[in-house]
């Protein structure tokens, strides 16, 4: 199994896009990207406009030769939508995109706030034409020849549902299983570590705790997930990536217990985190961390 991360913090934007492809099946997980329109209330520097730019054309690459196009949920740097964006480099690129593909996508309408209920709908208004063929993946399983697309109940998106759902996305072809979290913000709720143990993917790329926002995500929280993590590496051999909200602050490395890759390190590159670095490159500090 080839597994590909093609977008993320560490990278430079707001993402957590994924190409996977097996024997027999080419896969694109969460399609979407951003950059923070205000951070700091600084607007985006100019090096991450151009990233924003060179990471869309990949994604928008990776999706045109893909099979099947999952969606976890409807946060915009998790799926195209159909509307021109300079946030998120959206442009017109949705109707070519989602052309005769499967889409398996988060329930529209169950297990769902207000927002993103409003953004699903939007979606599917546009997308129905277009896409080969359209399945809701909540909690359910599907089979293409040797590899088996296994999805998670919904769950919360984060330390409640104020923001919604996300559903978690398993890939197992042969003896491999890849499991993409979506943003789950950590580990903090049971289920979401018993499906990891259960299942003991080879490889997990999980969207990690927002510690930038440590305010609001609370020191009992972080302490779930590290606990959690602890867990699961004593019990089951696996490689674990965290990236996306995690990867928003710049003492990243010092809030999990654990030895872990970030998606730039996964790939062999330097970290660049350009939303965290965003004063410094103001001020003509620096431009690469």
């Amino acid at each position: 199994m080839k597994v590909l991360p093609l977008a993320s913090e560490s990278l430079g934007v707001r993402s957590m896009a994924t190409y996977v492809e097996t024997d027999n099946l080419k896969i694109m997980i969460d399609p979407g990207i951003a950059i923070a329109p205000d951070r700091y209330k600084l607007e985006p520097t100019e090096i991450e406009f151009k990233t924003l730019r060179e990471l869309r054309d990949i994604i928008n690459k990776y999706c045109k030769i893909s099979d099947v196009v999952i969606i976890s949920h409807y946060h915009y740097y998790h799926y195209t939508p159909f509307f021109d964006d300079i946030y998120l480099e959206s442009k017109d690129y949705a109707k070519d995109l989602y052309k005769d593909k499967i889409l398996l996508i988060k329930h529209p309408s169950k297990y769902i706030n207000e927002s993103q209920k409003k953004r699903a709908s939007e979606f599917l208004k546009n997308v129905k034409t277009l896409a080969k063929k359209i399945e809701y993946s909540d909690g359910r399983e599907f089979k293409f020849d040797n590899t088996i697309l296994k999805f998670s109940n919904p769950i919360p998106h984060g330390k409640d549902d104020k923001l919604g759902y996300v559903v978690m996305t398993l890939v197992k072809d042969k003896d491999f299983k890849f499991l993409h979290t979506s943003d789950i913000q950590g580990i903090l709720y049971d289920e979401i570590k018993e499906f990891i143990l259960k299942e003991k993917p080879n490889l997990i790329f999980l969207g990690g705790p927002p510690t930038y926002l440590m305010f609001r995500y609370g020191k009992k929280n972080l302490q779930k997930t590290n606990e959690a993590l602890k867990e699961i590496i004593s019990n089951i051999d696996t490689e674990i990536i965290i990236d996306h909200h995690l990867l928003r602050d710049k003492n990243f490395r010092k809030k999990i217990d654990i030895d872990f890759k970030t998606v730039a390190e996964y790939l062999g590159k330097e970290n660049l985190l350009l939303e965290a670095y965003r004063k410094e490159i103001k001020a003509g500090k620096l431009w690469k961390i």
